[in-house]
Order: C-alpha cells, then structure tokens, then sequence
C-alpha cells in the first residue's frame, strides 16, 4: 500500500489504507510513565520516533546516512536539496514521518508540500492526514489529532496539536508553479517546506519546465516562507540539465542550492548492507544497464545530447580474434593513485594495441583499490601476458615510492619491466575527452567485455565526467595517447597536431 502515486490512487485505496493502519500492534505497556518515556525517547529523534510509532516502515536496521538525516532536517533558512538513490528511503523520511514528528511535538505552524503537479502533491498530505488519523500508536500517546468522525480534505486540513493548549498546524498541498504568496494559517506563513517529485523524466528534458521549476522555487516559493523555515527538497537527479542538476550547480541567476548527496555505494562498498547488499546492488546493475544505474543508484546524472561517451558506441570483441590480429605496437599505461588525496581511488593499469589499420584492442586491464605492491605485482603479470614495449605510469608526486617498488620487484623477479614515467599538465577530464571522445564514438577501440576489470572501465567511461571514479579512463587515455603518437611518428605525421585525413592508420580519430 506504500507505492500509492498520486491523489487519486490514495482516494481510491483510503479503506484498505485505513485497514493497514489500524491493524498495526498496540503498546503493551500504557501507562502513564511508559508513554511518557516513549514520547521523551522519541522527541529529539525521527528514526526513533518510527522505531516506536511506525514499526513497519522500518524493515532494516538504519544505514549510517539515515542518521545524517536527523541532522539535516534541523538545518533552516536556506533551501536544501538532498539527493538519495531509489529505495533509500527518503520520500518516507522527509515527507511522512518528519512532518508528522513535527506535528506531533507541536513545532511548525503551518506546511506545504509540493510535487510537479496537484495530483501528486495530494498524495503527501493525504497520507499524512490517514496516520494522523488512524495510527493508534500515536493516538494512544499523543491524543486524537484529527476531531473523531471528522474527514477533512486530502489536500488541505487543521490539525490539532494534543496537550498544546489549542495549537493548531496546517497542512496544504501546492503544486510547482500555482502561485503561495498570501498563504497563511492564521496569523502565520508556511514555516516547513517539503518538495518531492518535483519532476518528471519528460519534464526534465524540457528547458522551459526546468527554468519556470527553478524559478517558481527560488522567486515565488522561498519568498513566501516565514522568517526561520525548514525547506528540504529531496530528488534523484535525471539529467544534467534537470531540476535537480540545475538547483546543484547553480547558473547565472541563482547560486548553487546546497547540496547533500547519499548514493547506494560509497567507495565500492554498499551504503545501507541491510537493505541493498552488494549483490543485490550488482543483480540490479545488470537488470537495469549501467546508464540507468548510475542514475538511480549512484546519482550520476544521464548527459543529454552532450553525453560523452555511450553505451551504444563502446564496442566489444571476442579473444579468439586476437589471434589473426598483428599489433604495430603495444604499451600499457598505469594511474598509481599514490596522491594522499587519492587514498580511496582505484589504481588502474590499461594495456592495449593498435593495428597497422588503426584498431586499438584493450588487451589487459586492472582496475582495482589495492596496494601499490600489489599494483605493481599487477603490471609484470600484465608484462607477462602481453609483453607491451612500453608500460608507462603517471609521475603525479609518487614516482620515488613507486620507482622503489619497482626496483625491490626486479630484485625478486630477476629482471625490469620496461617502464617510464610520463608527467600530465593537462586536466584529468580535458585529456580523457580530447583524446578518446572521437576514437571510442567511431569505434576504433574495442574492449573485452566479459573482462571483470574492463567492464569497471567501461562503467567508469559511461559516467564520465559526473562518476565518482576516473582512474580507469585516465589510464586508457594515456596509453591510447601514447599508441597514437607513435602511430603518427610511423606514418610520417607530427605528433601533435591533427592528423591527416588521407592516413589510414589513423582514420576514425579526427
């Protein structure tokens, strides 16, 4: 009965509504001193205050960042977006059981909820009212909060606030874009603002719904709040150029909203284990493809027209094809990640070949959150495997530790892998995109997709530049960059500048 959508669906679903409610457990300890310690346990805390009145909203232990939350909604006169994956929890969070631990302790004044349109801003206050009004847990400790027998309406109600002395809250529903100024509850404005569903995925694709959204937020809603308010809007960004995105960076109208971001894996490891296990998480990456993962779950927003790199254009082949195939030359590339910053990235070792023809195969990759011993155990098993010229790596502040690792390895193994070190000036992002936008786009590079560690590059690659890991596109990039040059030093070409159009080693990468 939780997946109700919009107003009409909860109208329509009211009865059975009521039923689930009611049928909830009682306390079996009512006294007095008991409803009192429940009702002090619960007076600082949302997540205590469902434990105890809402037990089955509450199916897993609470993750770390549920707690943040409880942080979070405290925070007044500024507008906060908070971004969670699908599942987190979020919408029940913010626009259910806070709102109602607010009413319950008597704390606002008068509420507005808002979705993109009236059917679904309903849908909020709607079952807001149905807990306050049949939730016998609350009402056995608490009091009656909606007068018995009365049904107000869905979108627009008093609520009383028991043992207040009369206070009373209201509740309104408001869609984006219908005008709040002049909204009171008796001598007070809206002091708590929630927004959630604040747009659709059509919607998000269309520049005017965003622009009147943003507008409609920051001009018509946030003026009309009281002095000391609470506005949380809770999202899941859709694009880069949605609501969501809009209101996190910014533009030249606005400043940047400030932003709190829960995506369901946080340094590869899963943020709510109870909830989503890393298989659940990985069985629904493979259900839902890696675009639409990255945007549900680890909010990356989908690029529109300007999407960098495509799913569609990553292109794979089969191993027993290596066999027919004669390599020009083969590198390899590694991103050490030795930076102190750089603790939690992946370190990333990239090889591949390019063709007399101009075909690039990414023969070996290991992409991987190891130790720089390790790493390097990595780079003389790709050596041995493939027998690259070249292994170049990154000089980012780590070649002395790197360089000794390398020298101890050669000790033990009785021979040096031809590595060298290559300084970068030029920005991470601008170099992965100059230098394989085009190659990948036209299909020169193909990739071995059943590869564990090139299918992490190649998700790496599909959330560029919003994804929270860059380290395998930086090392494709440089060991593409490198394989190019020296294609076009063959070819009788300079190295750096654009190549000619008649060289068919190099066709596809203008």
């Amino acid at each position: 009965m939780r997946d109700i959508r919009t107003l009409k669906q909860l109208e329509s679903a009211w009865n059975e509504l009521k039923e689930e409610i009611v049928s909830r457990p009682l306390f079996l300890d009512n006294s007095l001193k008991a409803k009192a310690e429940r009702k002090k346990t619960c007076e600082t805390s949302v997540l205590e205050f469902a434990q105890t009145y809402f037990p089955d909203y509450v199916p897993h232990e609470y993750a770390a960042f549920h707690k943040k939350w409880e942080r979070i909604r405290l925070e007044e006169k500024e507008p906060i977006l908070l971004e969670a994956f699908r599942g987190s929890g979020k919408s029940t969070y913010f626009t259910l059981l806070d709102p109602i631990h607010e009413i319950a302790y008597g704390r606002r004044n008068f509420m507005l909820f808002s979705s993109y349109n009236e059917e679904k801003s309903g849908r909020f206050t709607g079952r807001i009212l149905a807990e306050l009004m049949y939730n016998q847990r609350l009402k056995n400790d608490f009091g009656d909060f909606i007068p018995e027998g009365k049904r107000p309406a869905l979108e627009h109600f008093t609520v009383n606030v028991p043992g207040s002395g009369g206070k009373t809250v209201g509740v309104l529903a408001v869609s984006m874009g219908q005008d709040p100024r002049g909204f009171v509850h008796g001598p007070s404005r809206p002091d708590y603002a929630r927004l959630d569903d604040i747009q659709s995925r059509q919607r998000a694709k269309s520049r005017k719904f965003v622009k009147a959204s943003v507008d409609w937020i920051m001009q018509d809603l946030i003026p009309a709040l009281a002095d000391t308010y609470s506005c949380v809007i809770v999202a899941t960004p859709l694009n880069t150029q949605c609501v969501a995105s809009t209101l996190e960076k910014g533009g030249d109208e606005i400043r940047a909203v400030k932003t709190y971001k829960f995506p369901a894996e946080v340094r590869g490891k899963p943020a709510w284990e109870a909830a989503f296990p890393m298989t659940q998480l990985a069985r629904l990456k493979r259900t839902i493809g890696n675009l639409a993962y990255g945007q549900e779950f680890l909010l990356v927003p989908i690029a529109l027209d300007e999407r960098v790199f495509r799913e569609e254009d990553i292109k794979g082949y089969q191993p027993e094809e290596l066999a027919a195939i004669r390599f020009a030359y083969v590198f390899s590339w590694t991103d050490p990640s030795v930076k102190h910053e750089e603790i939690h990235c992946y370190k990333a070792t990239v090889c591949a070949g390019i063709t007399s023809e101009g075909i690039i195969y990414v023969l070996k990759a290991r992409i991987r959150k190891e130790s720089v011993q390790r790493m390097v155990d990595g780079m003389y098993m790709i050596y041995a495997t493939c027998n690259p010229s070249w292994m170049f790596y990154e000089d980012n502040g780590g070649q002395a530790l790197l360089g000794e690792v390398l020298d101890m390895k050669a000790e033990r193994e009785g021979y040096h892998i031809p590595y060298r070190a290559e300084t970068n000036t030029i920005h991470k992002d601008t170099r992965i995109e100059g230098t394989l936008s085009a190659p990948i786009e036209n299909g020169i590079i193909k990739f071995y997709k059943s590869d564990p560690d090139q299918k992490e590059l190649i998700d790496e690659l599909l959330q560029f530049p919003d994804g929270e890991y860059k380290d395998g596109p930086d090392a494709l990039e440089g060991v593409v960059r490198k394989l190019l040059e020296s294609a076009r030093r063959r070819a009788g070409m300079p190295t750096t500048s654009r190549p000619w159009q008649s060289a068919e080693v190099l066709r596809g990468y203008e």
